[in-house]
């Protein structure tokens, strides 16, 4: 894809920033580092009031007796890093919607119904996940990304409330946390698998365009309506 791109583009080659081959990992970093350190310089410059961050796909990683040290070996090569940068930030984003489980000997497969990306649908992964964010981080978290690539909405439907639910147990634990934003409105184009992934509250017929909400849209529209009025009673 990216050679084919590449050609395209008339030059010899061309990168996408989530389909890094692995040879240049260490290159991208480094340079997504320098620009995100520049891009929050000039912004502070201008308006120091406003937060600036950043924002990583972070799985909830766990870990079965002996499987410690596989676990912080991933955790070292994915996120640590990031992590480490937003030390200095107004906040880190984590983007979830994975855990994994590792053993002594490897990835051991979570029990439960998988969702459209292969791994094991887990309500709980977001709260894993924000809580490891925060506890290397030090800055409070922004969840701007959260959901499940699924068909099947009532499983959605089922999944959006649990999750929160988990997440207000993790805020009320002690991680300060600035919002959620779930991903997504819309079914959508997913970067290279195009339509086919479904994420959306709301379907959208790719002829009319017509958008209709999905039972995970008022399931949504509750646990949000429950968060005010549990903020207004303790306001």
């Amino acid at each position: 894809m990216l050679q084919a791109a590449a050609q395209a583009a008339g030059t010899d080659s061309y990168f996408a920033s989530n389909v890094i081959p692995s040879n240049v990992q260490d290159d991208f970093q480094q340079a997504f580092t320098v620009a995100h350190c520049m891009a929050k310089s000039a912004i502070k410059a201008r308006r120091a009031d406003v937060p600036v961050g950043i924002s990583i796909a972070i799985a909830d990683e766990r870990a079965l007796p002996g499987g410690e040290a596989r676990r912080d070996a991933r955790r070292a090569a994915v996120y640590d890093h990031w992590l480490d940068v937003a030390r200095e930030d107004d906040f880190i984003g984590v983007q979830n919607y994975e855990a994994f489980l590792h053993g002594p000997d490897g990835e051991v497969q979570l029990e439960g119904q998988l969702n459209g990306m292969g791994s094991v649908i887990d309500p709980g992964s977001l709260a894993g996940a924000v809580r490891y964010a925060h506890e290397v981080s030090g800055v409070p978290v922004l969840v701007t990304e959260h959901g499940i690539q699924i068909d099947d909405d009532s499983l959605r439907a089922q999944f959006i409330p649990q999750a929160l639910a988990a997440l207000e147990q993790q805020i009320a634990a002690g991680t300060p946390v600035l919002g959620y934003c779930h991903w997504t409105l819309m079914d959508n184009f997913e970067w290279i698998f195009g339509y086919r992934p479904k994420l959306g509250l709301l379907e959208v017929d790719r002829q009319t365009l017509e958008r209709t909400p999905k039972p995970s849209a008022m399931a949504y529209a509750r646990a949000v309506r429950q968060a005010q009025a549990k903020m207004a009673a303790t306001s």
